[in-house]
Protein backbone atom coordinates (compact mmCIF):
# COMPACT_ATOMS: atom_id res chain seq x y z
CA UNK A 1 0.00 0.00 0.00
CA UNK A 2 2.81 2.46 0.77
CA UNK A 3 4.40 1.83 -2.54
CA UNK A 4 0.48 3.10 -4.28
CA UNK A 5 0.83 5.92 -2.36
CA UNK A 6 4.06 6.60 -3.00
CA UNK A 7 3.62 6.36 -6.90
CA UNK A 8 0.09 8.42 -6.28
CA UNK A 9 2.09 11.01 -4.82
CA UNK A 10 4.92 10.78 -7.78
CA UNK A 11 2.11 11.17 -9.85
CA UNK A 12 0.87 14.33 -8.47
CA UNK A 13 4.42 15.73 -8.51
CA UNK A 14 5.17 15.25 -12.00
CA UNK A 15 1.18 16.09 -12.79
CA UNK A 16 0.64 13.13 -14.84
CA UNK A 17 -2.40 13.46 -12.10
CA UNK A 18 -3.78 16.77 -14.44
CA UNK A 19 -3.11 15.50 -17.59
CA UNK A 20 -4.97 12.48 -17.14
CA UNK A 21 -7.81 14.25 -16.08
CA UNK A 22 -7.32 16.79 -18.68
CA UNK A 23 -6.96 13.82 -21.23
CA UNK A 24 -9.93 12.04 -19.97
CA UNK A 25 -12.17 15.42 -19.96
CA UNK A 26 -11.15 16.13 -23.23
CA UNK A 27 -11.96 12.57 -25.02
CA UNK A 28 -14.48 11.09 -22.22
CA UNK A 29 -12.00 7.87 -22.42
CA UNK A 30 -10.15 6.47 -19.69
CA UNK A 31 -6.90 7.04 -19.13
CA UNK A 32 -6.23 3.61 -19.16
CA UNK A 33 -7.51 3.41 -23.14
CA UNK A 34 -5.09 2.61 -25.55
CA UNK A 35 -4.89 5.94 -26.98
CA UNK A 36 -3.78 7.84 -24.51
CA UNK A 37 -1.63 4.50 -23.34
CA UNK A 38 -0.14 4.63 -26.96
CA UNK A 39 1.35 8.55 -26.88
CA UNK A 40 4.58 9.21 -25.03
CA UNK A 41 4.42 11.94 -21.88
CA UNK A 42 6.04 14.39 -24.80
CA UNK A 43 3.15 13.81 -27.08
CA UNK A 44 0.70 14.07 -24.69
CA UNK A 45 1.93 17.19 -22.77
CA UNK A 46 2.33 19.23 -26.20
CA UNK A 47 -1.16 18.83 -27.12
CA UNK A 48 -2.33 20.07 -23.43
CA UNK A 49 -0.25 23.16 -23.49
CA UNK A 50 -1.20 23.98 -27.26
CA UNK A 51 -5.34 23.48 -25.70
CA UNK A 52 -4.20 25.46 -22.84
CA UNK A 53 -2.12 28.47 -25.07
CA UNK A 54 -5.23 28.63 -27.62
CA UNK A 55 -8.00 28.90 -24.28
CA UNK A 56 -6.02 31.48 -23.22
CA UNK A 57 -5.92 32.80 -26.56
CA UNK A 58 -10.27 32.38 -26.82
CA UNK A 59 -10.29 34.09 -23.24
CA UNK A 60 -8.30 37.44 -23.71
CA UNK A 61 -10.22 37.85 -27.12
CA UNK A 62 -13.78 37.48 -25.16
CA UNK A 63 -12.38 39.73 -22.73
CA UNK A 64 -11.27 42.49 -25.08
CA UNK A 65 -14.17 42.11 -27.61
CA UNK A 66 -16.54 45.68 -27.41
CA UNK A 67 -19.26 44.96 -27.03
CA UNK A 68 -18.88 40.89 -25.64
CA UNK A 69 -21.42 40.52 -22.32
CA UNK A 70 -18.77 37.98 -21.19
CA UNK A 71 -19.12 37.00 -17.84
CA UNK A 72 -15.87 38.93 -16.74
CA UNK A 73 -15.74 37.35 -13.00
CA UNK A 74 -15.30 33.97 -14.44
CA UNK A 75 -13.54 34.49 -17.40
CA UNK A 76 -10.80 35.84 -15.02
CA UNK A 77 -11.41 32.66 -12.96
CA UNK A 78 -10.59 30.69 -15.71
CA UNK A 79 -7.85 32.87 -17.53
CA UNK A 80 -5.76 32.01 -13.69
CA UNK A 81 -6.11 28.69 -14.02
CA UNK A 82 -5.17 28.31 -17.06
CA UNK A 83 -1.83 30.82 -16.39
CA UNK A 84 -1.04 28.31 -12.99
CA UNK A 85 -0.88 25.44 -15.46
CA UNK A 86 1.43 27.27 -17.75
CA UNK A 87 3.60 29.11 -15.10
CA UNK A 88 2.05 32.30 -15.90
CA UNK A 89 1.68 35.60 -13.47
CA UNK A 90 -2.45 35.48 -12.63
CA UNK A 91 -4.40 38.34 -14.22
CA UNK A 92 -5.64 40.83 -11.56
CA UNK A 93 -9.12 42.65 -12.48
CA UNK A 94 -11.05 44.73 -10.55
CA UNK A 95 -14.65 45.08 -12.18
CA UNK A 96 -15.16 48.44 -10.40
CA UNK A 97 -12.62 49.63 -12.57
CA UNK A 98 -13.86 48.25 -15.38
CA UNK A 99 -16.72 49.71 -15.37
CA UNK A 100 -15.27 53.20 -14.81
CA UNK A 101 -12.80 52.51 -18.04
CA UNK A 102 -15.96 51.47 -19.94
CA UNK A 103 -17.82 54.78 -18.77
CA UNK A 104 -15.26 56.91 -19.80
CA UNK A 105 -14.72 55.35 -23.40
CA UNK A 106 -18.54 56.09 -23.57
CA UNK A 107 -18.27 59.62 -22.57
CA UNK A 108 -19.87 59.30 -19.50
CA UNK A 109 -18.70 60.37 -16.37
CA UNK A 110 -18.18 57.87 -13.94
CA UNK A 111 -19.09 57.85 -10.12
CA UNK A 112 -15.28 57.43 -8.59
CA UNK A 113 -17.17 58.06 -4.86
CA UNK A 114 -18.83 53.97 -5.77
CA UNK A 115 -17.75 51.86 -3.76
CA UNK A 116 -17.19 48.23 -5.15
CA UNK A 117 -20.08 47.58 -2.38
CA UNK A 118 -22.37 49.70 -4.42
CA UNK A 119 -21.96 48.12 -7.39
CA UNK A 120 -22.39 45.00 -6.41
CA UNK A 121 -25.73 45.77 -4.32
Amino acid sequence: MDLVKRKAQNNVKNGMVQLKRWWTNKYKLPASHALFENQSSAELYLEFFEDMFAQRQEILASLEEEGNQVDQERAYKQLNAINRALDLPEVVSDPLIDKWERELAEGKEPDFEETLGDYYA
